[in-house]
């Protein structure tokens, strides 16, 4: 059986950890009647590596909904990164479906926002000239790229800083502009591949924060992959935990604390009861 975990606010703090509902049920979750922006059901990649076979995952099931925030945690190597790919159209998958807004959707590749682990920020270009990189490549004059960006400097901290370049930024600035152009590119979907992983936790920290705003302002789907489970659980609306490659999902949690999330939930007796069971679940897979 393939358990669920949920949280559920008690009081201020406290929430409670259920479980026990069956595989397809954890796997599948039910959609209450919203849309399931992406929708993937027993997804399998397999990759020639010297002429050899190397199966990265298997029978994956996985779903976001329309306006969710959807966390993916592993081990190393199981899969997470080219699950992104493929939901972006950078790779195929060998068996499974993949659907986007319930269209089986077999040329994706520009349909979603992807925000890769580095900030790939070029260092000869501006701010705002980093962050209308996107739609450039999508034809859009440069004068109207930049009046649509500037709408929105103020919204991503970055006002006051259009002329700068990437060696003056700090880390989280860095992320900010990258996540902009992301954004400016106006998908309906984000997928996000550990866009923190190099701050420090500080700046992880604020920017959590800055994030959860600025996903509520936007109503947009954000899928995001991560090694902290902290932040899993502080920004998503639902975790999903990989097994070891061939990767596949072993367990899903419900996140059903309140929003707007803050800092000092991550105390709570819930929250940490929540990580104990997702920690241990991650280094059953992990192996010794």
């Amino acid at each position: 059986m393939l358990p669920e975990y949920s949280t559920d606010e008690m009081g201020n703090e406290a929430m409670a950890v259920s479980q026990q509902h069956n595989e397809n049920k954890a796997a599948q979750p039910e959609s209450h009647g919203t849309v399931r922006t992406i929708d993937v059901v027993g997804l399998g990649k397999v990759f020639d590596q010297n002429g050899q076979e190397l199966a990265v995952m298997q029978n994956v099931d996985f779903h976001a909904e329309e306006g969710e925030f959807v966390s993916i945690i592993g081990p190393s190597g199981c899969g997470k990164s080219t699950l992104l790919n493929i939901i972006a159209g950078l790779d195929d998958q060998s068996e499974g479906s993949l659907k986007l807004r319930g269209e089986e959707a077999s040329d994706r590749l520009g349909t979603v926002g992807y925000m890769q682990q580095k900030d790939l920020l070029l260092p000869w270009r501006s701010v705002m000239d980093n962050a209308i990189l996107g739609l450039e490549l999508q034809g859009v004059s440069k004068n109207e790229a930049r009046a649509r960006a500037s709408v929105l400097m103020e919204q991503f901290g970055l006002d006051g800083f259009e002329s700068e370049y990437p060696s003056a930024l700090s880390g989280g600035m860095r992320q900010r502009v990258a996540f902009l152009r992301t954004v400016l590119a106006d998908q309906q979907m984000f997928l996000l591949d550990e866009p923190f992983g190099a701050l420090d936790a500080l700046n992880r920290s604020q920017i959590h924060e800055w994030l959860l705003g600025l996903w509520e302002r936007l109503n947009k789907t954000i899928v995001m992959v991560t090694h902290d489970v902290d932040e899993a659980i502080f920004l998503s609306d639902r975790v999903y935990v990989m097994s070891a490659r061939p990767g596949t999902m072993r367990l899903v949690a419900n996140i059903d604390l309140p929003r707007p999330r803050f800092l000092e939930m991550v105390t709570s007796e819930g929250f940490v009861g929540l990580k104990t069971e997702l920690l241990s679940a991650i280094r059953q897979e992990s192996g010794p």
